[in-house]
């Protein structure tokens, strides 16, 4: 096994709108940990995710968690929405608040878990002061809310992955160091040698013959990745 667990997501806004209760009776048949949301206000993000309500209709389908990346320029406005409709985890983009150990305050107080978001342009250092106050931190893999042409994994991620990694290690924490953005099959061992604890999977995962194929066959890289990392 990885030296490190590895959880493995999906970005649900990646799937087929029409039958959002299929796809996520779908992932969890795969063999998910957890589904990941996109909630997007237009203006941060060019582009309009799932709202609040949309994720409290799905959430008596599944007991996975929802952990809820939040692209908007005033999330606190969306905190206690998405804390009613079942959000186990909320990460915000810290480029998006100007007090951020206050915000994850505000996040716990409504019974989730908090962590950050950061895009590729962001400082990893920026989150030295953070990591002690977050549950979480999401490095993003590609450009947010990326529409235009086909969105492409990003492999400069890595090196922020590493950086990272250092620094929660560094700082004792237990930090959940996720991934997402185009990732796909290819890109895991990559990752997980970096670091990562968490990844989050998007378009690429429903358009393969046989997700839970998909899915054993990740896990198995994450298997053999740590058995590499332990000879190596």
């Amino acid at each position: 096994m990885s030296e490190r667990p590895v959880r493995l997501g999906a970005a649900l806004f990646n799937g087929d709108h029409a039958r959002l209760g299929d796809e996520i009776t779908r992932l969890e048949r795969a063999g998910l940990d957890f589904i990941h949301h996109d909630v997007f206000d237009g203006h941060f993000v060019p582009d309009l995710g799932f709202s609040p309500r949309t994720i409290a209709a799905l959430r008596p389908l599944t007991p996975l968690p929802f952990e809820v990346h939040l692209g908007a320029a005033e999330p606190l406005r969306f905190v206690e929405s998405l804390a009613e409709a079942g959000t186990n985890l909320l990460l915000v983009h810290l480029e998006s608040l100007t007090m951020p150990y206050e915000a994850t305050c505000v996040i716990r107080q409504h019974g989730m878990r908090a962590g950050l978001v950061l895009t590729m342009g962001t400082p990893i250092l920026l989150l030295e002061p953070l990591i002690p106050m977050v549950d979480a931190v999401l490095l993003l893999s590609r450009v947010t809310g990326e529409s235009a042409g086909s969105p492409t994994y990003d492999a400069r991620v890595l090196p922020r992955v590493r950086q990272l990694r250092q620094m929660i290690d560094a700082a004792g924490a237990a930090v959940d160091l996720q991934v997402a953005g185009s990732v796909k099959r290819e890109h895991v061992p990559e990752l997980v040698a970096a670091g990562v604890t968490a990844i989050a999977f998007g378009g690429g995962l429903y358009k393969v013959p046989d997700m839970t194929a998909e899915v054993r066959a990740i896990r198995q890289l994450i298997e053999d990745t740590g058995k590499d990392s332990k000879h190596g």
